[in-house]
């Protein structure tokens, strides 16, 4: 399938921009869906599904245990006022989110929040593997790999905090090999010096750049591949933007108590 005249249309995404909107990054998401093949949006809708599961299992941790739900997260493909009432809409949710409420209900009060968020990953990769997408198997291996890297250092330097931030381990027959990407070694020398300086906004630019890398990786103009890359350029965009309004709001607040 060729994105031709779609891909063209698209803006050019530079890293750490914050002169887009979220509204903006949203409207562009939609228009790549809605311009995408059945099967491409299937793998697209896959790369937003971990904030879906993550508002799923709020809404259930605050149902069983009277936990505070977080924010919502986004972008989704759910609403939260579908998730909210998934009982009612469960033919609107994707399969592996039916197959786990239905067979892990009943047991939901006696389940810690990582154990859900366990069993809950373990339906979504299952998912993922029969799209047989090598695009999303490449995506969620090294992503994991990344994300492991990052939480040892963060233990390495904060021991109290756990070594490993993901719960599930995905397992992936068939993935691509990618060169010029950061190995291990290079991700704990760059991100180690930031994590130890408490840098926030250095680590997120640092992550930032590894997930640009990944997606320059996929080089054939105007495939699904290539298409796939520019959503995980604006799903890092958008989540920077939100760390940057974080930090100005922060930073804002700190103004106005030490003027008084």
């Amino acid at each position: 399938m060729s994105y031709f005249y779609l891909i063209s249309s698209l803006p050019e995404l530079k890293l750490s921009d914050t002169s887009l909107t979220p509204l903006q990054l949203e409207e562009l998401m939609e228009t790549i869906m809605r311009n995408a093949t059945v099967a491409d949006r299937q793998v697209l809708n896959c790369l937003l599904y971990p904030n879906d599961n993550q508002n799923l299992l709020f809404i259930l941790f605050h149902e069983y245990h009277d936990f505070e739900i977080g924010v919502f997260s986004k972008p989704s493909v759910l609403s939260a006022d579908l998730l909210d009432n998934y009982r009612m809409e469960q033919e609107s949710l994707p399969d592996y989110m039916i197959y786990y409420l239905n067979d892990l209900s009943g047991s939901y009060s006696s389940l810690s929040l990582r154990r859900m968020e366990h069993e809950l990953n373990g339906y979504f990769h299952e998912h993922v593997a029969q799209l047989e997408s090598i695009f999303l198997n490449t995506y969620f291996t090294w992503q994991f790999e990344l994300k492991k890297t990052i939480a040892d250092i963060n233990h390495k330097a904060f021991d109290y905090l756990p070594i490993s931030n993901d719960s599930f381990q995905a397992d992936y027959a068939v993935t691509k090999a990618l060169h010029g990407l950061a190995t291990k070694e290079e991700v704990t020398n760059e991100v180690t010096p930031l994590v130890e300086a408490n840098d926030l906004e250095g680590i997120e630019t640092k992550i930032n750049q590894y997930y640009w890398e990944f997606a320059d990786s996929w080089q054939e103009p105007f495939s699904s591949e290539q298409l796939f890359a520019y959503m995980v350029k604006l799903l890092r965009l958008y989540q920077w933007i939100g760390f940057s309004n974080k930090g100005e709001a922060a930073k804002s607040k700190f103004e106005e108590l030490v003027q008084g």
